[in-house]
């Protein structure tokens, strides 16, 4: 039984290896390209129907997990006309791939995301694999997360 967990991906960043002194009085704000990805692609032996989550939605509550399990301040940019403070790290995601692949025993959702920082690309990939199929959108969730937290180590460096 216990083998069964340890093969699940990372998903809950309460635990992690972020340095808290570099974030202390930043806040990033995400947003998410309009040529993001709309679908997920799958591949592989899968059962059973689900309702296709939508990926903007998905991408902020992804953010507002992130932000909550690592207690950095991480926002989400909803309109191209809202203002950022002067001091806001301001992160535009592009999403440019979604798949979930299934084999006999797993499935894994793997994203991903060119990050722009001013004139700067960071290209992450986020990964969720699970002993089973899951659900797609907290599955997708999760992927998203791994890409925006290796971002945050990235930039810590």
């Amino acid at each position: 039984m216990l083998s069964l967990f340890s093969c699940a991906t990372k998903s809950n960043f309460s635990k992690n290896n972020l340095n808290q002194e570099y974030f202390n009085g930043k806040t990033i704000v995400f947003s998410i390209n309009e040529n993001s990805v709309k679908n997920i692609k799958k591949s592989g032996p899968r059962a059973g129907i689900e309702r296709r989550p939508d990926i903007n939605e998905t991408f902020n509550e992804s953010v507002a997990q992130l932000a909550k399990e690592t207690k950095i301040n991480l926002k989400v940019k909803y309109f191209k006309n809202q203002t950022a403070n002067v001091s806001d790290i301001n992160v535009e995601a592009e999403i440019t791939d979604i798949s979930w692949m299934f084999d006999l025993s797993s499935a894994t959702m793997v994203s991903t995301i060119n990050y722009k920082i001013g004139n700067k690309i960071y290209k992450k990939v986020g990964l969720y694999k699970n002993m089973s199929g899951g659900s797609e959108k907290k599955n997708l969730i999760r992927s998203l997360k791994t890409a925006h937290y290796s971002l945050l180590q990235e930039l810590q460096k």
